[in-house]
């Protein structure tokens, strides 16, 4: 069969993006003798003659999505199903995960795949090569059916030893040179067993914990080594390291097999305690390459920390910095705020927090603060509805609507213009001068204006003063008028 996987657009063109999900499943079906074409609309300009061209003869279109991507999405699916009325279009990703029956009403919606997609999605083709899938026994699904919708159990979960190399010939060439040169994805692990009380995963089927052994990561690596000539990579793990025997035999694996890498993973920050891992075991960490770790440090608020169930402290945050400063690995951390019951001070504690890591190691990045998304399902989302009368929208169609702020404007956020431009703010104040110099010196004006708000940004950030945001105001109104597009808050 004929099966165009889809990344939707976003509204602008990136310089790269791997859709490794997507790239899992065309990879499985491909192996199983199907005709398989991934167009990636966020990084393809002309991705609606590419649509229109391949969707003529096209069996299934396989769409991921996330709540942002609905509005332009949706568009965008009616046009082609003008096109090609046949065609089964099923749906997998964050969005269809967390709303699948939501998603199953809809009439641009024949299946929804509920978790892992590989298995799940060999299985709905093969019962359309046959004629007509029998959804009803085929676990992991949601589908419509005489105006009822049904949603099967989850389906098994993927043994990774079985997984394959991702076949990267299924991306676009010219995209697929950029990402070899900059970064590559490769999976060693799925799963995260905690419970933070704001994340997809403790409300989806994807707690448990499962390892690729390490001698097939290593391989796989190897292969896109001596083929690719690939410099970096990034472990798209949920959780890395919480199998220190594995890191550490992927580590020394690296260095045994003398492949000269870079790469970045996301452990928790707590892993970081002396009682934990050792010198030697960071010190084998950056001999094998590794030069960047990632953790969510969330909040600078003890108080927050523990309503998010993060079972970390501000000095888990901080000593995670610490100790990888010490051996040169650079530090990525991400943050929130727009949190229920969140105070203004709460706020500045986090913004205090971000100058300490900033201090300790000047390089380090900051991931936000971005604001809080609400799940439906778990604890912060119910504290949501019952305090605050939080609705979401109630069909797909309607999240092409939706309000900013992943599809809803909270009540609990006091000022709004405050939380949508605090990441932009501190992403201002660790721009460096040449690098806003490199970027727009085509416009003297438009580099002093960044110049400018980095400054003051810079300022902000070191007293924590942020009253008065004339800035905040102004870029608002550039976003609504000049550029007329929302806030971008990934």
């Amino acid at each position: 069969m004929k099966i165009v996987l889809l990344y939707p657009p976003i509204g602008k063109i990136t310089n790269y993006n791997t859709p490794t999900g997507l790239l899992y499943v065309g990879t499985v079906l491909k192996k199983n003798g199907h005709d398989v074409r991934l167009v990636d609309c966020s990084v393809e300009p002309d991705y609606k003659n590419i649509l229109d061209k391949e969707i003529k003869d096209t069996d299934i279109l396989g769409v991921y999505a996330m709540s942002v991507h609905i509005k332009l999405l949706l568009p965008e699916l009616r046009r082609l199903k003008q096109i090609n009325e046949n065609i089964k279009i099923i749906w997998g990703g964050p969005h269809a995960i967390l709303f699948p029956e939501q998603t199953a009403k809809s009439p641009l919606a024949d299946i929804v795949v509920k978790g892992e997609g590989e298995n799940v999605m060999l299985e709905i083709v093969k019962g359309y090569e046959n004629g007509t899938p029998d959804l009803h026994n085929i676990k992991g699904v949601a589908f419509e059916e005489n105006g009822q919708v049904f949603s099967n159990p989850y389906a098994d979960y993927v043994d990774l030893s079985t997984i394959p190399f991702l076949d990267w010939s299924l991306v676009k060439k010219e995209v697929f040179d950029v990402i070899k040169n900059s970064i590559i994805r490769v999976q060693a692990s799925r799963g995260c067993p905690y419970k933070c009380a704001f994340c997809i995963n403790v409300l989806t089927n994807n707690r448990k914990m499962r390892y690729r052994p390490a001698e097939k990561v290593l391989d796989e690596i190897e292969y896109l080594y001596n083929e690719y000539k690939i410099k970096r990579v990034a472990f798209r793990d949920e959780l890395f390291m919480s199998n220190r025997q594995q890191v550490r035999d992927i580590a020394q694996g690296l260095i045994d097999r003398n492949i000269k890498i870079t790469w970045v993973a996301n452990p928790r920050c707590e892993y970081f305690n002396a009682s934990r891992i050792d010198d030697d075991y960071l010190k084998l960490l950056a001999d094998s390459g590794c030069t960047k770790l990632q953790c969510g440090g969330e909040s600078g608020s003890e108080r927050i920390l523990k309503m998010l169930h993060k079972q970390i402290t501000v000095e888990d945050i901080l000593n995670f910095v610490r100790r990888a400063k010490k051996f040169n690995i650079n530090c990525l951390v991400a943050f929130m705020t727009g949190l229920p019951t969140e105070t203004q001070e709460e706020q500045l504690q986090t913004m205090r927090l971000i100058r300490d890591i900033l201090r300790i190691q000047p390089d380090a990045v900051i991931n936000g603060p971005a604001n809080y998304r609400p799940y439906p399902g778990g604890e912060l989302y119910e504290m949501c509805v019952k305090k605050y009368n939080l609705s979401m929208p109630e069909s797909l169609e309607d999240w092409e609507n939706a309000e900013e702020l992943g599809g809803t404007r909270p009540p609990w956020v006091k000022n709004l213009i405050l939380n949508k431009f605090l990441w932009t703010s501190v992403r201002a104040a660790t721009l460096k001068p040449r690098y806003i110099w490199e970027k727009v010196n085509h416009n003297p004006f438009k580099t002093f204006v960044i110049l400018v708000f980095s400054m003051v940004s810079k300022l902000r950030l070191r007293y924590t003063f942020y009253k008065l945001p004339v800035e905040f105001y102004l870029l608002d109104w550039y976003y609504r008028f000049i550029e007329r597009r929302g806030v971008d808050f990934t």
